[in-house]
């Protein structure tokens, strides 16, 4: 009887000791609150923003085209109507080409710098996770359940901070 009880305690500390120290991180939270997403982010913004101001002006120019001829169409001529509708669709063709110019643009732009910004947390959460003994580190992405007391983002976001 001894000797078995002796056996399942060791097994079961053999058992909790295996699982090893472990730790979470909010993926979401280092990409909205990082430096280096923050700044990826602004870079963003002023890369694109010109064009993306270009845009909406070009769309609101458009929509007064509509305002105006819906406005006059009943004084114009068959000639000025016609060219005002071809106006119109031109305008919204350049409109949408240059809209899915400037989504892929800036998907592929932001997939790039999304990369690079990956690759640097990815850096720091493995050095983090060497330095003090973790054995596991999961993102919240893969958890069902974690307790609060094991999540290490905000030490990660410090350390991020700190580059």
């Amino acid at each position: 009887m001894r000797l078995t009880t002796f056996v399942l305690l060791t097994l079961l500390s053999f058992n909790l000791s295996a699982a090893g120290k472990s730790a979470f991180i909010s993926v979401k939270a280092l990409l909205e609150k990082s430096p280096q997403a923050i700044a990826a982010n602004t870079q963003l913004k002023q890369q694109f923003g010109e064009r993306e101001q270009g845009l909406i002006s070009l769309r609101n120019s458009i929509q007064q085209m509509e305002q105006t001829y819906q406005k006059d169409s009943a004084i114009m001529s068959a000639e000025q109507k016609q060219k005002a509708e071809d106006n119109i669709v031109q305008n919204k063709r350049r409109f949408q080409f240059e809209q899915q110019s400037l989504q892929e643009d800036l998907d592929a732009k932001r997939r790039e710098l999304l990369q690079k910004v990956q690759v640097e947390v990815r850096a720091v959460i493995r050095k983090y996770g060497e330095d003090n003994g973790y054995d596991f580190i999961f993102t919240d992405a893969s958890l069902i359940f974690a307790n609060d007391s094991v999540d290490i983002t905000d030490e990660i976001l410090q350390q991020l901070q700190g580059e």
